[in-house]
């Protein structure tokens, strides 16, 4: 009897540590999904969460397996629960959409680019050895290109001159803008068939990073065009394999405090510059803006999240999967971003991921302004 009582007694506070084992499991990973709608400054760990989602994603498909296996009816309609609840979130991070087959005429289309090309691979562009990057850009048959770290060198044989890139890409792009912003950092073109009226740095907090807006003529209408860079993580390889390490020895408090030193003042900025970006695009007064660029976020962080308030994320409406554009292990992750207003819609988004002279892949978009009624 006394053994039997043991065991009862024990199957008990076992069922109990599995269920609050679930608890925390289910209740980190909607954490991590909702995490673009709290502010890093206001708390912090929801944006942990949120990069490492896929990590979570992971842990509670095993808390489901876990469950289906032992096959408690109340525990798996907890985690029912838990998965209907995040299903948004899981469509923003991993869409399931299909393409138009019409992408509508060339009246109506517009087709939009945005590229960190990681100043062009660091190569020279000759003619009898052109530059990969500018060659792509060429072909791409985009309206309007975004380029973030668009580094112009000032030796022809170092690297792309300003010379070079406009007499090569006029032909095609006959409006060039390029900007160094943060008085010296890194530098943002756009490259557009259509006139640029106006092009203004925007303000943001950073050591290098920033953003411009251009007012667009598109064909009589005027576009607000924003080309963003956030501010970077600063993550190099090297940092991802110490944390790789650092996890796998189980040393908890060091990979803690060495995330928490990297990442906890870049989410913060990211606020900060996000903000400021929403309240530029709420002033705007208008449905027909656009936003590129390299995010240096997640499709779940604050930033995209602000920055999108009132907008549509291009991949999100018409791509489909993960749409990985970052690409240096071991980090693999979407944070290159095509948002429009609701004078857009989206026909198409996709990443190429052909082009690899970056370490970021391409993303374009087809926008279009058939069957829209205009807000303005």
């Amino acid at each position: 009897m006394k053994l039997r009582a043991l065991f009862t007694i024990s199957s008990r506070i076992a069922r109990i540590l599995l269920l609050v084992g679930t608890l925390l499991v289910s209740g980190a990973y909607l954490l991590g999904a909702y995490s673009g709608y709290i502010p890093p400054v206001r708390w912090i760990i929801p944006a942990f969460l949120g990069l490492f989602f896929p990590a979570l994603l992971v842990a509670q498909i095993g808390v489901t397996i876990f469950w289906l296996l032992a096959w408690d009816k109340r525990r798996l309609l907890l985690v029912a629960a838990v998965w209907l609840i995040s299903l948004p979130q899981l469509l923003v991070y991993f869409p399931i959409s299909r393409a138009e087959k019409s992408l509508g005429t060339e009246e109506e289309s517009l087709r939009i680019l945005s590229y960190n090309v990681c100043a062009f691979g660091f190569k020279p562009h000759t003619k009898t050895s052109p530059n990969a990057t500018l060659q792509y850009i060429k072909s791409s048959g985009a309206d309007i290109v975004c380029i973030q770290e668009a580094m112009l060198n000032q030796n022809p044989w170092a690297g792309v001159v300003s010379k070079t890139l406009r007499s090569y890409l006029d032909e095609d792009y006959p409006y060039i803008n390029v900007i160094r912003v943060n008085r010296g950092g890194s530098t943002l073109a756009l490259l557009s068939k259509y006139p640029i009226k106006e092009a203004k740095e925007i303000p943001l907090p950073s050591w290098v990073n920033g953003a411009v807006a251009y007012k667009v003529d598109i064909r009589g209408k005027e576009t607000l065009v924003i080309n963003v860079h956030l501010e970077s993580f600063r993550l190099r390889r090297v940092d991802g394999e110490d944390y790789l390490r650092l996890a796998k020895d189980g040393d908890a408090i060091r990979l803690k405090d060495a995330l928490r030193a990297k990442l906890s003042p870049t989410f913060r900025s990211h606020n900060i510059q996000a903000n400021i970006i929403h309240d530029l695009i709420q002033s705007h007064g208008s449905g027909r803006v656009i936003v590129c660029g390299d995010f240096n976020d997640t499709p779940l962080s604050y930033a995209r999240y602000k920055i999108g308030e009132g907008l549509e994320d291009a991949f999100v409406s018409k791509g489909n999967g993960l749409g990985i554009s970052f690409h240096t292990r071991p980090f693999f992750v979407r944070i290159d971003h095509i948002l429009f207003g609701p004078a857009f819609r989206a026909l198409r988004c996709e990443v190429d991921k052909t082009a690899s002279e970056s370490d970021h892949y391409p993303i374009e978009a087809v926008l279009t302004t058939s069957g829209v009624t205009d807000p303005n």
